[in-house]
């Protein structure tokens, strides 16, 4: 009997076929099986869990992917050939904001319909199309590439065991007066038209024109000069603010200065933060729009004007240039400005812009009413996993490589850290679990109310917000074994092991699973961290689907 030889060798067939009956015949699973009768937890050595970094659903993995399931592959068939009990959770993350996006291109590109138009209801109706699309095109991925997960286990941020295990994380830290609401300086993504966390900020350096201009002081035709890279904002200005040490300007402190064009009168204050290298010396304090003048104002009881609507447009504190698109009202402002001979010079000048690093645009400073978690308490804590005992072994969480523990340390350090905001203005997400009846009562609910908690009123409404992706991720090495149930699973394979990710999100995802396992289980989600580098493309750019430079 002859046989034929392919001359190349089909991997396609070969390894799909091979992976199947590697999936079929349970070799995936844990050796002791907390499901099974015959599941004996003292037979073993503690298990061997990684919970995988789920890729986001934004469309098809890349070369980042391919490399970080390679690395945590190799750990767990090590450990299940040692003869270990070994899980390897496999799962995908919604992905709030990037998710959105993506949806919101692709109805513009094939339908030419916006997500107002088409309805809260119908827009995530085709967030979930998108996501039964793509997440079926991830773990076939992930599949190809031999990736050894239970795939019994799988799960997803927005399925329901882990919404309800999101919904207990909101009400537990709620009720323990570590979450709030309340008016906040925010960073606003003017495109995306939501709050974004600082570390959803990129600064890049940026050449820009710097504008000076004449603070004229009120019955006088002295003048405080000034500088601003935003002259757009000195309608929002509520003071005018010098160093007291300066004797350019000191004998100015306690006078009444105009704000150009709305002619509305402001103090010129003393302020010991106040650089006085930059510019003039001389600065204006726009408290509703930049986070160094909202702590001089807070420090000197200033009002604070907020001068932008959420598509960075101005509102009617900007007088005359309320409607104009923040750009444009700076080219307009500065032309009425020089023509009432307020201007003095412009030139090139290089600073640090924040830009979005979702959509890319420009973010706009905003004081907003958003829902925050007060993230000290938790942030003592993660510090102390990580500081506590004397050597590495001794810890209750290692960092390898080790040199990241002093970004870990600095980025959690008591003095820097800020409340995380908690709360987005988007659709596709966990919907956060608040209800308000017209009086303006609150109701935080495990469950769905029917009624107003405080005064009884049928007619409540659920907060329109979701919460933050990195909220439910930061559930995820418990909430993927069924917490806040006691489950078998949770119970055996908790704490997980290993947390195997890149070093750029150590603090986004990394100190956020440390800190809400800690506070929410009582113990720290895993005993080592292990970070691996970023694949880049040639420009050196981190790969991103949603920069679109990835290979797949």
């Amino acid at each position: 009997m002859s046989i034929t030889i392919p001359k190349t060798y089909d991997f396609k067939s070969t390894e799909s076929q091979l992976y199947q009956w590697w999936e079929e015949n349970g070799w995936f699973k844990p050796s002791n099986e907390p499901q099974k009768p015959d599941f004996d937890p003292a037979r073993f050595a503690k298990p061997f869990v990684i919970s995988i970094p789920p890729p986001n659903v934004t469309g098809e993995l890349h070369l980042g992917h391919a490399m970080f399931v390679a690395v945590e592959d190799l750990m767990i068939r090590y450990h299940r050939m040692k003869g270990d009990p070994t899980l390897w959770v496999p799962g995908s993350d919604h992905a709030g904001i990037a998710t959105q996006l993506q949806v919101e291109k692709e109805l513009l590109r094939t339908e030419e319909v916006t997500r107002e138009e088409l309805g809260r209801e119908k827009f995530v109706e085709r967030c979930w199309e998108w996501k039964r699309k793509y997440g079926d095109i991830i773990y076939d991925q992930l599949r190809r590439l031999g990736a050894s997960c239970d795939w019994s286990r799988e799960r997803f941020t927005l399925d329901d065991g882990l919404s309800r295990a999101v919904r207990e994380a909101f009400v537990h830290l709620y009720e323990r007066g570590l979450i709030y609401r309340g008016p906040r300086l925010i960073n606003w993504s003017p495109g995306l038209k939501t709050a974004v966390s600082d570390l959803e900020v990129e600064y890049n350096e940026e050449e820009v024109t710097l504008y000076y201009f004449k603070y004229m002081l009120k019955d006088s035709t002295e003048y405080i000069p000034v500088a601003t890279v935003r002259p757009e904002t000195i309608l929002g200005d509520t003071a005018v603010a010098v160093h007291h040490d300066d004797e350019r300007y000191n004998q100015f402190i306690g006078r009444t200065a105009i704000v150009p064009m709305l002619k509305r009168e402001i103090p010129v204050i003393a302020d010991a933060t106040v650089n006085r290298e930059f510019g003039t010396g001389a600065v204006k304090i726009t408290p509703g729009h930049d986070p160094a003048d909202y702590e001089i104002a807070q420090r000197a009881g200033l009002s604070i004007i907020s001068l932008f609507n959420k598509d960075a447009t101005l509102n009617e504190n900007a007088g005359p240039y309320a409607g104009q698109d923040r750009f444009v009202c700076r080219k307009n402002l500065w032309a009425d400005m020089e023509r009432a001979g307020l201007t003095i010079k412009t030139e090139k000048y290089v600073t640090q812009i924040p830009r979005s690093q979702r959509g890319g645009e420009i973010v706009e400073p905003m004081v907003s009413t958003q829902w925050f978690v007060k993230i000290k308490p938790l942030a003592e804590a993660a510090l102390a996993a990580v500081k506590d005992g004397v050597g590495a072994e001794r810890r209750r969480i290692r960092i390898v490589p080790e040199r990241f523990e002093k970004v870990y340390f600095n980025w959690l350090d008591a003095e820097r850290i800020k409340d995380w905001c908690i709360s987005r203005q988007l659709w596709w997400g966990h919907r956060i679990p608040v209800w308000y009846c017209p009086d303006g009562h609150m109701t935080v609910g495990r469950a769905d109310p029917t009624e107003c908690a405080t005064c009884h009123s049928k007619d409540i409404e659920q907060d329109p917000d979701v919460l933050d992706t990195w909220f439910s991720s930061g559930l995820w090495p418990f909430s993927t074994l069924g917490w806040p149930d006691q489950t078998p699973d949770l119970k055996y394979f908790y704490p997980t092991s290993v947390m195997e990710t890149g070093y750029d999100i150590l603090f986004f995802w990394v100190a956020r699973m440390i800190m809400l396992g800690l506070e929410l289980t009582g113990e720290a989600p895993f005993h080592t961290v292990y970070l691996h580098g970023l694949v880049r493309d040639g420009d050196g750019r981190k790969m991103s689907k949603t920069l679109g430079n990835v290979i797949d």
